[in-house]
């Protein structure tokens, strides 16, 4: 079938499937419009008035930003270096909000597994929201995922939870298990040096702090979790540290605007949040929701240095 369906719902319920599908398609449109203004500011600008021309040069340098944020920067992979030094003898790659599907492909997911094995962290770290409105079987979407030649671990987020998107939190755990990804979701993991302990999704109600509370305290404690807020039920020494996702950067990150569509109830943004209850550190993610566009906030791979 030519036209991409969704995978996990009903085609007929979903309007904001055929939404997208435009927005997706009628982006292309730019290059030509493109081409057109920029021909027609070469040879009819001479003699336009200074207004005029002032405002095809605004016009040219719109559609230069939505290209660049629709059909560039949302591709890239940039690695960001990041030393937090808790004591811990690692280095751990943090990822986030892939949200494979209608935006993403398993093709980037390729791109982003072959980096992840050229910087060999000790493990891969997922904090949520792999997801976003699939349009494959998540094993198709995933399978890239079995190439990691470090140990992963993963939890859900909100778009895995149904919130939006197709329920899918149980086939998820399934396929990440059989990818060889480990769910730490409720639970802890022995890192060696450390043990991690995985919180539930703060929008589907199961951010409680019990996974922490019964997690053995004989080792540092590193929380990983979707949703930021969720820190914030944390009392001091609880942890070490809190490694999140889901506010994107942003996504388009517009100076002095971007900061009202962040999803966060407490002013998370990226970066090394020191004020909270226990330190967070909030990746900015590598794809994207609502709408397929990134701007100065490109896709990350974090590399948490933990020593």
């Amino acid at each position: 079938m030519l036209l991409p369906v969704p995978a996990y719902e009903p085609v007929s319920l979903s309007l904001s499937w055929y939404l997208k599908l435009a927005l997706l398609w009628s982006s292309w449109l730019s290059w030509p419009l493109l081409a057109w203004q920029g021909w027609r500011l070469w040879r009819l600008g001479a003699s336009w008035s200074w207004g005029r021309r002032a405002g095809a040069v605004v016009v040219l340098a719109a559609l230069l930003v939505f290209i660049d944020a629709r059909f560039i920067e949302r591709y890239r992979i940039t690695v960001q270096e990041t030393a937090i030094p808790i004591g811990v003898p690692a280095r751990v790659a943090l990822i986030s909000d892939l949200h494979l599907g209608l935006y993403k492909s398993p093709a980037y997911l390729e791109r982003v597994v072959d980096r992840l094995n050229e910087l060999k962290p000790d493990a891969v770290l997922i904090a949520g929201d792999l997801t976003g409105e699939p349009d494959q079987n998540l094993t198709t979407l995933l399978a890239p995922l079995k190439r990691l030649t470090m140990p992963a671990y993963s939890v859900p987020g909100n778009h895995d939870e149904q919130r939006p998107g197709p329920r899918l939190e149980r086939e998820l755990h399934q396929t990440l298990v059989s990818l060889g990804v480990t769910p730490v979701e409720y639970t802890h993991a022995d890192l060696g040096s450390f043990t991690l302990v995985g919180m539930g999704d703060r929008w589907a109600g199961k951010d409680g702090i019990a996974p922490v509370q019964a997690a053995p305290h004989d080792k540092p404690i590193v929380v990983l979790m979707h949703n930021p807020d969720s820190a914030m039920q944390l009392e001091p020494g609880m942890a070490r540290l809190v490694l999140a996702g889901h506010t994107h950067g942003g996504q388009i990150r517009l100076p002095g605007l971007y900061k009202k569509v962040i999803d966060s109830e407490n002013g998370f943004d990226r970066g090394l949040h020191d004020w909270a209850p226990v330190p967070v550190y909030v990746t900015s993610g590598m794809g994207e929701s609502r709408v397929p566009l990134r701007w100065l906030v490109p896709p990350v791979i974090d590399i948490i240095d933990l020593r």
